[in-house]
This record gives structure tokens, sequence and C-alpha cells, in this order.
């Protein structure tokens, strides 16, 4: 059992996909080495398998994975206090969960309350922070409601790569981030560096009150659904970079790793119109490549046309 006398910080970040979640997580794990502590990661990925997870894969951290859904829902949140409860075990200073890009918060309470029945008070809940990118938030809020969800829920709001976007672009976004959630901190920043993230927040999880500030159009609920691309072959970096650019129109997100014919691994990333590829530093299990499709689009026939007309290596689609 879990000693009653600890109480460990317990964390989250959120953000639409693209907002820049793993680079703020990896900063968080610099933050937490600088000071001696001790950190538990949880990584949760809407799709079949985590990328994310596979770029921190170096980190000399506590790591679990829980893939394919979301960990606020029915679906996983019983893993997930499952793994709550095991790194309880554990000497750790503090844990933070990355959610799915998709995810809901606004059961976050009632799953508080049943890791409280499991680990007693071992765990402080110390807010959520999510991140916005400016360039696609003001086209998505309102639309999926994931957007507009995870502000609410939020204690501190990080609107991300301000370089990408002009100042009238984030009047608009400040203000919608007012709108819905006026007690949230917001921090305005670039590759997500802000200057402390184990400062104290407003620890109180969403609850019925704030629900009010969520658009009516929220009601009809759009989560879009992933496909998982898996290769043996090794790739060339500009031919991923074209199968990149004929997928994204249709797609929030497209993220992935690789291995080129030299033997070196990269990390590749679609969000928007823009594309970055970036060498991974280390050696990864397998190739593999994550598509999320915009809402009520079905691109499987696509994506297979684009890959064979990009990359043209054998490959399974799920």
């Amino acid at each position: 059992m879990s000693d009653a006398n600890i109480s460990v910080p317990l964390y989250f970040i959120t953000g639409f996909l693209g907002s820049g979640k793993t680079t703020l997580l990896n900063r968080v794990l610099d933050e937490a080495s600088e000071q001696g502590k001790k950190i538990g990661v949880i990584i949760n990925e809407w799709g079949q398998a985590s990328v994310d997870s596979v770029l921190l894969n170096a980190r000399d951290v506590e790591i679990e994975e829980l893939n394919n859904g979301q960990v606020f829902c029915s679906c996983l949140s019983t893993d997930f206090i499952k793994v709550l409860a095991l790194y309880a075990e554990k000497a750790l200073d503090v844990v933070v969960v990355e959610t799915s890009g998709m995810a809901n918060p606004f059961p976050l309470r009632k799953i508080l309350n049943d890791l409280k029945r499991v680990t007693g008070q071992h765990y402080d809940y110390k807010g959520m922070t999510a991140l916005v990118d400016p360039d696609s938030f003001l086209d998505l809020a309102g639309s999926i409601n994931a957007v507009d969800e995870q502000i609410v829920a939020s204690s501190r709001v990080v609107i991300n790569k301000i370089e990408l976007a002009s100042e009238e672009e984030l009047a608009q976004v400040r203000q919608k981030i007012q709108t819905l959630n006026p007690r949230a901190k917001v921090i305005e920043t670039s590759f997500a560096k802000i200057d402390s993230f184990f400062e104290e927040l407003d620890g109180s999880p969403v609850g019925g009150p704030l629900l009010r500030f969520m658009p009516q159009q929220a009601e009809n609920d759009v989560r879009p659904g992933n496909y998982l691309i898996k290769t043996s072959s090794p790739l060339i970096l500009e031919k991923v970079k074209a199968f990149f650019q004929k997928v994204l129109p249709g797609a929030l997100r497209v993220k992935g790793v690789f291995q080129d014919p030299h033997g070196t691994w990269h990390y590749a990333d679609g969000v928007n119109d823009q594309i970055s590829v970036q060498p991974l530093g280390y050696t990864a299990k397998e190739a593999l490549f994550v598509v999320i499709p915009r809402a009520n689009q079905n691109p499987e026939s696509s994506i297979r046309k684009a890959w064979m007309d990009y990359c043209g290596v054998g490959f399974s689609l799920s």
C-alpha cells in the first residue's frame, strides 16, 4: 500500500492536436530533473499507438501508455486509475498526465473521487494546463468539442506558437479563452516555454457552474477517428514530407517516427500547413505514423494512394 503520509502532486497537460503538449512535457521533465524530482508520466493517445511516448523513450523516467481512447471516458478510466495505483507504490515526487488531444476532462471530478477510494489521500490534484495553437484555435473552437472542453476544465491556459499568429488573431484568441474560462491563468509563449510548471494553481476540478460557458453546439459530440500506418522499410525524408503535404488537407494531425536509408531515425509532425522533420536521436522500436482525419471524413483510400504515390513501400493500415 502507498504511504498515507505522502501527498504526491498530480498535474494534467491537455490541449488539442498539435498544440505542443509533448514539447511542454519535455520541458516539465527538464524542470523536474533540475529540482531533483522523481517524476511519473502517463501518456494517453487517442489513436492505437503512442508516438509521444517514443519521443520520451530516452528519458530516465517512469512512463506508462494508455492508448485507443481518452483517460476520462469509461473505456480507459479504470485502467488509468490502475496505473495511478501502481505509481502510488513507487517513490515518486510528482505525476504528470499528458491527455489525448481529443480528451473531454469534464468527468475528472468523478475520476479523482474514484482514485481517492483506491489510493486514499496519496494524490493531491494540482490542476490542468491546456495548450492552444492560435493558428487553428479560432477555427476549431465551437466546432470540435474537445477544444472548448479543455479550456473550460483548465486552471492554466498556455497560448503557444505565438510567433505564428498576428496580434489581431492573438486578441481574438484571448477573448475566446476569457469567454470560455474567465478564471484561468493565461500565458503566451513560443515553443511551450513557461517559467515554472510546478507553480501553485487553482486545483479545483471543473464543476457544474463552469459548464454554462460551453457553446450549444457542443451537445453534438464530434471526435474523429484515427489511422495507424506501420512499415518495416526505410523511408526517404523528402518523400515522407510529400506524403504529409498530400494528406494534411483532410487531416487534423499527422505524426510519426521512421528510419531513413542511412539508418537515422526521425520524428515527423504535421499540423495545419506546418510540417517538421527532425532527428529522433535514438533508435525506435518500429516505424509508425498516426493520421487523425477531420470530422465526418473517411480518407482511408486517399491515405493508401498517397502512401504508394510518395513513399512507395510496403505498409499496413489499420
